[in-house]
């Protein structure tokens, strides 16, 4: 039932944020991106993935060093395959279960490699925002304040004194990979956007807080909508093109959301099937 409510918020909020954008404007908006701009976020796409790749299977030695490049992986994009259907792509802290052994650890640190990167989001949205509203400055800064707070008592709770966490040595390196991964989305969405104004400097700002808001509202099915109505509600404040903005969110939907899950998707069921086979093989000799 629940799952049935968060698809339909997801195709409620995309639907009215094409109807507030008309589809005639969005479809002028689609002309625009040029092969270019698609070939340039693609390859950001594979990058994201590989920045990703190093980060977990960095996070994920510290507790497993004998996990392969391969493994690791694996279960990242089989993390990625069920973050497809889940709210905020939740799903992805599940891919410890594509692993053979520390499953309950590893579940722990995918929660850690995500939340590490939600944390680089929200700051750089936070920064962004106070750039773009001084009038809101007080208030932002007080948020910020309390953000700053929050990580620290959290990190003080769970981080120093949890035993799966404590075995990660290289923080510098997660929180760095982290920056790396939201500068590269962030790039994605600049590019397919800076042909349509000439504020490039309020884009650059604007667009982490598109993602920030995106990530403290990982309410509809697979995200969808979310980020697109969260993109127009930013940039509609600052008096830029909305429908390009909207566009840019559903192409990076597609790059980064919808290609590793499909690679992810892919892999699991080749693996099954392989392994299927290799079980019914077994089987016919023993008899």
């Amino acid at each position: 039932m629940v799952t049935v409510l968060k698809i339909a918020v997801a195709g409620a909020v995309f639907a009215l944020t094409v109807w507030f954008l008309e589809p005639a404007s969005l479809w002028k908006a689609a002309a625009q991106v040029r092969g270019r701009e698609l070939v340039i976020c693609g390859s950001f796409a594979l990058l994201g993935i590989l920045v990703q790749w190093v980060k977990w299977q960095q996070l994920a030695r510290s507790i497993s060093p004998e996990l392969n490049w391969t493994d690791g992986l694996y279960s990242l994009l089989g993390g990625a395959a069920l973050g497809f259907i889940t709210p905020g792509r939740l799903g992805e802290i599940g891919r410890g279960v594509f692993l053979a052994r520390d499953r309950a650890s590893l579940t722990v640190l995918a929660a850690v490699d995500k939340l590490s990167s939600v944390i680089i989001t929200i700051g750089l949205g936070l920064f962004g925002a106070l750039a773009l509203w001084p009038q809101y400055r007080i208030g932002l800064l007080l948020a910020l304040i309390l953000f700053g707070i929050g990580i620290r008592w959290g990190w003080k709770r769970w981080g120093e004194g949890g035993k799966v966490v404590s075995q990660v040595s290289s923080w510098g390196g997660v929180i760095g990979w982290s920056v790396l991964f939201n500068l590269l989305f962030m790039s994605q969405f600049y590019w397919l956007v800076r042909g349509s104004d000439s504020a490039h400097l309020v884009v650059i700002l604007a667009i982490p807080v598109v993602f920030a808001l995106k990530a403290l509202l990982p309410i509809a099915f697979m995200d969808l909508g979310v980020r697109e109505a969260a993109a127009v509600f930013v940039f509609n404040a600052l008096d830029l093109e909305a429908e390009s903005a909207f566009i840019a969110s559903t192409l990076l939907f597609a790059f980064n959301v919808c290609l590793p899950a499909a690679f992810g998707g892919a892999w699991i069921i080749v693996r099954r099937a392989m392994a299927d086979n290799n079980n019914e093989m077994i089987r016919k000799v023993a008899l």
